[in-house]
């Protein structure tokens, strides 16, 4: 088989590479004899430190894991890739438990709080980030030497305590075993030649073992083994694949001028990387962002930056998604592609405003070169590059404050006493109070996930001490700190708001029909909503139909919005956390604007028990009825300096808006505007309900129409029924 120009039959394979593999009797040993053999590691080594226990697990599934190098693929194949059995989690886990055991960590009260829904929160490993820039430079023995250095330096301070030895033990067992595995599929080659691309594959191994990486290839298979190394083996997701444009440019330029590769070959390269993740499909998406702002005022987007865009646009996949940062600055070609990528269907792309991001940085005490040196992790999150963490561990149902509001701080589902009584339905004369009694109920429940989190996260590295990532930052080697843990300057913690939207709407409809027009009094909603609306439909729908809602520019509703996030956010916001870092308010939901709903009960805004709720910092779906310029205008009621963990808005367009080149125009204003007024991460969904409903009924003719779930997309033909009529009555509601 040749080595270039076969993208179109290599796609069966890498297409399959990750969800149905298939590897040789001698490949290495399956999923449940990795996790017998991790097990071990533990049993056998009692009293043992746990970052030493962890290394020789790494080791162990360095030594066996299913390995496999194919003549479709320009990365090797490798086993333990499901997201969600990854085999070092069974250690983990134990290790969890055991801790929260010992510590107490789950009383009764936090699984009770958990079961009504009020808020969800767990320990987050999901959000680290190496710094791409340096590391780069040192490759994976590089990386070693580092930590033998450090190791050595500590020596020499005479600061090498026992538990520091420990410390370095597991860092220098980790990667050697990582340089060992890269030995192995070397071997492993050699014992199974199959033609020129495995020759090819095996050179760059041997290359990444020995050095830094020196070409475009050897970088993109660096970042891949990285990404696996720690996310699939040690269980520390990896959020961000870098400044891809920036990253790659030196590479390529390079290359193009010495020979090495012609931009043909260095494309179809880039298209076997993004194939890896759109094999591997996880269902929140990888992300890699693009452009910035340089020091000097000028823009980061390069001439490689559209070539990589179109190869995006090439693939069509959900995963990996792009992240592109937008300033005054960037080229108009780079913003006009995207927002047609985004029209055609097919690309993951949410745009991540600069001028906010710089404006919280800045606020934060950040210096000018420092805000300027960001980059975009997760979903729109934004980092300090080198220098920040932030860990996202809990999500607050803000609705649930309206719930417990009626019933005195009962949640009627579970007959929990869950919140403080705040008084009942009988007792609040005026608006005002059942307000206070709304705000008492979710600043006592923030209260309460700040002081459980704070409990739990001075713990992380005992639960999952971070190897692969901790000497990729040279002050943690310094500090003898866990690099996840609180390795870095800033080790903050995030808590997001659910629900904001919905729970404006909610307040507004109290306010309306009990204490201004007198339709129904407090009790008699209360009772209207436990019973789920029922015998009530005519109610209900003069409650939906009325325009008070958040998303339609009116200013009553959207100075709500803006009181009670304001309120929420100031509780969050600078509280210190377990790990020498802030808390942080976000908008962001992630899916918990469909989990949590599905713990509420009926609510004053027309919504029945369930239901999903307003997703992110947007309306409630379907209920921005005065089209996008009153959207942005409510947006611009809230202030992105409150919300310093991320500020989304989601919006869905009708097609015939953005169609054509005045469409195009138009659309371009949309995202400028909402940029231009501090907002932090936009995007968007293009459709009408007829074409949903046919992609419904006939999605063998739609493989590739993708939908945004909130930070990510989703295939439409892989979306639960029920969501795919969430966005068909979106779409039919949409202003034309």
């Amino acid at each position: 088989m040749q080595l270039w120009n076969t993208l179109e039959q290599d796609l069966p394979y890498l297409t399959q590479k990750f969800r149905s593999p298939t590897f040789a009797p001698d490949a290495g040993i399956g999923i449940e004899e990795l996790e017998r053999g991790i097990l071990r590691c533990d049993d056998e080594h009692p009293g043992e430190s746990r970052r030493v226990i962890k290394a020789l697990a790494f080791q162990f599934t360095c030594q066996n894991i299913q390995i496999a190098l194919d003549p479709h693929d320009f990365f090797p194949g490798l086993g333990d890739y499901e997201r969600y059995r990854r085999a070092i989690r069974v250690l983990v886990y134990r290790w969890r438990d055991q801790v929260a055991r010992d510590l107490n960590l789950y009383t009764q009260k936090l699984n009770e709080i958990r079961s009504t829904g009020l808020f969800n929160g767990w320990k987050d490993f999901d959000h680290s980030v190496p710094d791409w820039e340096l590391i780069l430079p040192l490759g994976f023995p590089g990386l070693l030497q580092r930590a033998k250095d450090a190791h050595e330096q500590h020596r020499k301070n005479g600061t090498l305590t026992e538990e520091a030895e420990k410390y370095f033990q597991g860092i220098e067992i980790t990667y050697q075993a990582i340089l060992d595995f890269l030995e192995r599929l070397i071997a492993w080659g050699k014992a199974h030649p199959a033609g020129p691309r495995v020759e090819f594959n095996m050179e760059c191994l041997q290359a990444l073992h020995d050095h830094a990486p020196s070409n475009f290839y050897e970088v993109l298979q660096f970042i891949f083994l990285y990404f696996f190394f720690s996310e699939q083996m040690d269980m520390m997701q990896c959020r961000s694949l870098s400044q891809i444009d920036a990253t790659l440019l030196p590479f390529y330029q390079k290359d193009l001028a010495d020979g090495r590769f012609t931009e043909a070959q260095m494309r179809e390269l880039f298209d076997h990387f993004l194939m890896q993740w759109g094999s591997l499909n996880n269902y929140w998406g990888q992300p890699i962002y693009m452009g910035g702002t340089a020091e000097d005022g000028s823009t980061e987007y390069n001439e490689l930056s559209p070539i990589l865009m179109e190869e995006f646009d090439r693939m069509k996949l959900p995963t990996p998604k792009l992240q592109l940062k937008i300033a005054p600055n960037t080229p108009q070609i780079i913003l006009d592609k995207a927002l047609n990528m985004i029209r055609s269907w097919n690309a993951s792309i949410v745009f991540v405003g600069e001028q906010a991001v710089r404006r919280i940085l800045l606020a934060s005490g950040c210096s000018e070169k420092e805000a300027c040196k960001w980059g975009v992790r997760g979903c729109y999150e934004f980092f300090l590059r080198g220098k920040s963490n932030g860990t996202g561990v809990s999500h607050i149902n803000l609705l649930k404050g309206v719930e417990l509001a009626l019933n005195d701080g009962l949640d009627p589902k579970t007959n929990i006493q869950i919140g403080p009584h705040t008084g009942t339905a009988e007792s609040f004369q005026t608006y005002e109070q059942f307000y206070k009694a709304v705000a008492t109920q979710l600043a006592t429940a923030i209260d309460d996930t700040i002081k459980y989190h704070n409990d739990e996260e001075k713990y992380l590295s005992l639960i999952n001490p971070a190897n692969v990532l901790t000497p990729t930052l040279p002050h943690a080697m310094e500090r003898l700190a866990d690099g996840f843990t609180n390795g870095y300057d800033r080790n903050d913690t995030g808590i997001m708001l659910t629900g904001l939207g919905t729970t404006t709407d909610a307040l507004m409809a109290v306010k309306r029909f009990v204490y201004e027009r007198g339709k129904v009094t407090l009790p008699e909603l209360r009772d209207i909503l436990l019973n789920n609306w029922e015998g009530h439909e005519k109610l209900r729908h003069e409650v939906l139909n009325d325009p008070a809602k958040f998303g339609n520019g009116i200013r009553e509703v959207d100075e709500c919005a803006r009181d009670l996030g304001k309120f929420l956010c100031d509780r969050i916001n600078g509280k210190p956390n377990a790990r020498g870092g802030v808390y942080r308010a976000s908008g962001h939901c992630a899916k918990q604007f469909i989990v949590l709903g599905e713990k509420t009960g009926a609510t004053p805004d027309g919504r029945l028990a369930g239901q999903e709720m307003s997703k992110n910092l947007s309306p409630t779906m379907g209920m921005d009825r005065n089209g996008v310029t009153a959207l942005l205008h409510s947006m611009q009621m809230l202030d992105s300096l409150d919300y310093p963990g991320d500020f989304p808005l989601d919006v869905m367009l009708h097609p015939t808006t953005v169609q054509g080149e005045d469409g195009l125009a138009a659309f371009r204003a949309i995202v400028q505007n909402y940029i231009a007024h501090n907002g932090i991460a936009i995007h968007f969904n293009i459709y009408n309900e007829k074409q949903l409903r046919d992609a419904q009924e006939h999605p063998e003719q739609y493989p590739n129409l993708q939908v945004r779930v909130c930070g990510w997309n989703v295939r439409w033909a892989d979306m639960p029924r029920v969501e795919q009529e969430a966005y068909i009555e979106r779409a039919r509601k949409i202003a034309e």
